[in-house]
């Protein structure tokens, strides 16, 4: 598939799915530099990438991402205001990559997701979580705030009211209990949580891939624009969609009553 100098793996788990794996379970996959660089690399080269038409995002061992490497940590509070800003940047670039590409990505969350893992399991498009998965906005537990973009993501995906909960105390949430915070789209037994990943990652390569990324970039960009600027996005996007091959297969698809062949052109 693609080969990067970083500890995670990609691989190849379906027909147009791709897997992400962070591959730290020493450091239950906690981020530090060439992981989170490598992070971004991956999710943007396989965003290149016609074939991949979704990305599963999960991690090693016994943890999905327990936020920062205390003992690697990319910055320290000893840095001036310039070399801190660049090192909370990386953090927060894996958030705006995952964000920004067109490609969907799930969080196969299978063990603890805290902190800045917490953030990046919330970036994704969906969550599936394990009977095992925790997630939790931890970091008023060592007096920082979210700031990897969890302070704009939790209230969107489940209300002010009850981000600022999660965001204020630290809670963490377990298992079913995530699904029930609106926070997950399942929960599933741990030896199910990568086939049941697959499966929904497989069910979206099916879709058009154009369409499904300009449907993707329409709703993350929704929150950042009014209603009238929605509709003009929405208009430019329908219009580069009208254009592709893929429409016109599901229209002779429909009218032929017989299954599409997408082809992501």
């Amino acid at each position: 598939m693609i080969e990067i100098d970083a500890p995670l793996e990609v691989e190849q788990t379906a027909e147009h799915v791709v897997r992400v794996t962070y591959d730290r379970p020493d450091a239950m996959n906690a981020y530090n530099e060439p992981l989170l660089r490598g992070a971004v690399e991956a999710f943007e080269r396989l965003d290149d990438r016609d074939e991949v038409r979704a990305i599963v995002l999960t991690g090693a061992g016994d943890a999905f991402c327990a936020g920062v490497d205390l003992n690697d940590m990319p910055l320290t509070p000893e840095m001036d205001f310039a070399e801190y800003e660049t090192g909370l940047g990386l953090f927060q670039n894996v958030v705006r990559t995952i964000r920004g590409i067109e490609t969907p990505v799930i969080a196969a969350v299978n063990g603890y997701a805290l902190g800045a893992g917490c953030d990046t399991a919330l970036a994704c498009d969906f969550r599936i979580v394990s009977d095992e998965g925790v997630i939790g906005e931890t970091f008023i537990d060592v007096g920082f705030v979210p700031g990897d973009g969890g302070a704009f993501l939790l209230p969107r995906l489940i209300g002010e009211e009850r981000a600022k909960e999660l965001i204020f105390t630290g809670k963490k949430l377990a298992g079913e209990e995530i699904v029930e915070w609106d926070l997950a789209r399942e929960q599933v037994p741990a030896d199910d949580l990568l086939e049941a990943a697959a499966s929904f990652a497989s069910e979206l390569a099916g879709r058009p891939p154009i369409a499904l990324g300009q449907s993707k970039r329409l709703v993350n960009e929704s929150f950042d624009v009014d209603l009238e600027r929605a509709l003009e996005d929405a208009t430019r996007a329908q219009r580069i969609c009208s254009q592709t091959a893929d429409h016109e297969e599901a229209v002779a698809a429909f009218q032929e009553d017989r299954e599409p062949e997408f082809e992501g052109r």
